[in-house]
C-alpha cells in the first residue's frame, strides 16, 4: 500500500571526524566567494578537480589536485586567492609530486614562474 518515506540524509560518523584542512570566514564577501569556487569546481555531476589534499598558509589556500575528466591523469597544485577572484596552478607529472609539492613551502612559491613557464597557469575571475 502506501510505504513510509525514507531518511535520505547521510549518516554523520561522529567517531572519525573529518580534519578541518582550511577555515573560512563565510561572512566576509571574499571568504564566501573562495568556498562557492572550490565547491563548484569540486562537486556536480562532473566536477573539474578532486582534491589529494589541501593547507592553508597565512589566508592562502594551496591545493594538491587531480585534473578529472582528462584523456590522461594529469596532476597539479593550485594557489586559490583570498578574495576567491581567481587561481593559479603548477602541473607535475605524478600524484606523489602533487602531494610532495603541496608539503613543502618552498615549492608553493612560484610567482616568478607564472610568467616564465608554461606548465603554471593562472586564472582570474570577475566580480
Amino acid at each position: 500500500m502506501n510505504r513510509k518515506t525514507t531518511n535520505h540524509r547521510r549518516a554523520t560518523n561522529t567517531t572519525n571526524p573529518p580534519t578541518i584542512l582550511a577555515k573560512l570566514d563565510l561572512a566576509d564577501k571574499g571568504q564566501r566567494r573562495l568556498h562557492d569556487l572550490i565547491r563548484r569546481t569540486h562537486t556536480g555531476r562532473w566536477p573539474m578537480l578532486r582534491s589529494l589534499g589541501m593547507r592553508q598558509i597565512g589566508g592562502v589556500l594551496y591545493e594538491a589536485v587531480e585534473w578529472l575528466r582528462m584523456a590522461t591523469p594529469s596532476y597539479g597544485v593550485m594557489r586559490w586567492q583570498p578574495d576567491g577572484l581567481g587561481m593559479s596552478w603548477q602541473t607535475v607529472e605524478t600524484e606523489e609530486q602533487a602531494r610532495l609539492m603541496l608539503k613543502n613551502d618552498n615549492a608553493l612559491d612560484w610567482s616568478a614562474e607564472i610568467a616564465s613557464n608554461p606548465s603554471v597557469g593562472l586564472v582570474a575571475l570577475k566580480k
